[in-house]
């Protein structure tokens, strides 16, 4: 009987640090404009891990990405999807030079970042500021509409030299839940 108190004891301990350290996932989602684009911004809290660090520092690339969808809502019916996009962010750690290389890729744009600092690159990583995500003239003004963002982590590619004698070591991965923004209209944003 001790030993089952015992061992419940430990699995629910256990249970409750793996939930207590679970990532928070996507927060903060604002939909703007400015003249002739909808503008999405986002916040991805509680996603690098002292794993996913240890990881990159050690030579591991990481690959993260923002799903990004619109939806049209139809009333008593499915929600219609009406567009969508994926930021992709690829951070390597340079060893010699002890530096974050990070390279985001928006629609083909591509943008390359080199930090000193890891909170500075997780800063970077984290937010999605004022993407243009589509045309304001494809929205029809008397519909309803909303965002939902979602947010993966994928592990890269070792080193070459490390790539077969270390296949069995598992890598961090995982994803987020979907986050919605509050529902808009096109007229809310004259």
């Amino acid at each position: 009987m001790p030993r089952r108190i015992s061992i419940s004891i430990i699995c629910i301990l256990l249970w409750t640090s793996v939930v207590l350290a679970a990532p928070e996932g996507i927060t903060d989602i604002a939909v703007t404009r400015d003249n002739n684009d909808l503008l999405i911004s986002a916040l991805y809290k509680g996603g690098f891990t002292p794993e996913i660090k240890s990881e990159i520092i050690n030579g591991v690339s990481r690959k993260f990405f923002y799903y990004i969808v619109l939806h049209r809502v139809i009333p008593r019916w499915l929600d219609e999807e009406k567009a969508s996009t994926t930021i992709r962010y690829s951070v390597k750690y340079d060893t010699l030079k002890k530096q974050f290389h990070v390279i985001r890729d928006i629609i083909g744009a591509k943008e390359e970042h080199v930090f000193d600092s890891y909170d500075e690159m997780v800063e970077w990583v984290s937010r999605i500021d004022k993407v243009r995500f589509i045309p304001l003239k494809t929205l029809s003004g008397n519909h309803r509409y909303y965002v939902s963002i979602k947010a993966e982590i994928k592990a890269g590619e070792l080193p070459f030299l490390l790539r077969y004698p270390l296949f069995f070591i598992p890598y961090s991965e995982f994803s987020t839940k979907w986050a919605h923004s509050n529902e808009f209209m096109l007229k809310d944003f004259k």
